[in-house]
């Protein structure tokens, strides 16, 4: 009945052993990332508080105490679990509200490479952020670059129209607008420079004509308000894809494109939206009909049948049965 016990000092020394290992490959990328550091002194810095990195686009600071914390208790809660969120400032300056973003290493961080190896690779990353600003997978670094800067002429300006680009959209700072081209002959104009906008108006024009506005403002109507990559790819399937005929096909074949993205589609959910759209696309009419349609029978049905109290719904407790 003791066989479980066999070997139990050698799995304890096992498990030091290793524990000792990491720790030493630690003590060894702590050389490197204190090489990384020296040899770019003019662009990478210690602060009182911060590791500085000047990049080309910004500048970082990646808190020291978030690094020794994370490295003696890996296991408290992070805003961003396994990597060290930086505050990402406009270039040349900082800002007290600056924005906040977690950069994904640049070496597989499940491959044994040492935390402080990782760091290096992060700072090695920030000083070139244009190359890790069009990486696919740092979507929270160019978050914080917009929000840092907004989408009118600034540092940014050439990787973004890149961004843009690569999805089938242009980027127009003087018109203050991204484009998209979508079906049937339609432009969709996502509008940025109003200062009375929270995200994007969205208007739409037909070959070069006037646009019409649609939405004042995606904010107050959209959960994904300023996704912008989400929101024009599903422009560029519109009108089209606001038919109720062709909604399916269109869903699928989005599903198919973009597999990253939620296929849930907050436009076609608005009949107001919808309706305006119609209004200036005939094979549209029939779609806004039946929504409204299905909306005076959602009315007519909530007062019919009004909204229960809560209390009204409690289960009986024992004492009352």
């Amino acid at each position: 009945m003791t066989g479980w016990s066999d070997g139990r000092a050698e799995r304890l020394a096992d498990l030091v052993s290793q524990f000792k290992e990491t720790m030493n490959r630690n003590e060894v990328g702590l050389t490197f990332l204190a090489e990384v550091i020296s040899d770019n002194h003019e662009r990478v810095r210690m602060g009182h508080e911060n590791i500085i990195v000047l990049g080309e686009l910004g500048s970082y600071a990646i808190p020291v105490r978030d690094l020794l914390d994370t490295m003696t208790n890996p296991f408290n809660n992070h805003r961003c679990p396994g990597m060290p969120t930086i505050e990402v400032h406009p270039k040349g300056k900082w800002v007290r509200n600056n924005s906040t973003a977690c950069v994904q290493s640049q070496v597989e961080v499940d491959s044994g490479i040492p935390a402080t190896d990782v760091i290096a690779s992060i700072i090695l990353g920030l000083l070139s952020d244009r190359l890790l600003f069009i990486d696919p997978s740092q979507e929270s670094f160019r978050n914080a670059l917009r929000i840092t800067y907004g989408l009118s002429e600034s540092p940014i300006t050439e990787e973004l129209i890149t961004y843009f680009e690569a999805f089938g959209a242009t980027l127009d700072t003087e018109a203050g607008e991204i484009r998209v081209k979508g079906t049937h002959g339609f432009t969709w104009h996502l509008g940025f420079d109003d200062p009375e906008v929270r995200s994007f108006s969205v208007s739409s024009s037909i070959r070069g004509g006037l646009p019409r506005l649609h939405m004042d403002d995606t904010y107050d109507w959209m959960a994904d308000c300023r996704g912008v990559r989400r929101l024009a790819i599903q422009l560029a399937t519109f009108p089209r894809g606001l038919m109720m005929e062709h909604a399916d096909e269109v869903e699928q074949q989005f599903e198919l494109d973009y597999p990253e993205i939620s296929i849930y589609n907050e436009f076609s959910a608005l009949p107001g939206f919808v309706t305006s759209v119609s209004e200036h696309f005939a094979p549209l009419l029939a779609t806004a009909d039946a929504m409204k349609s299905a909306s005076l029978v959602l009315d007519a049905s909530n007062e019919a049948f009004p909204l229960l109290d809560p209390s009204d719904l409690a289960l009986p407790t024992e004492g009352d049965e």
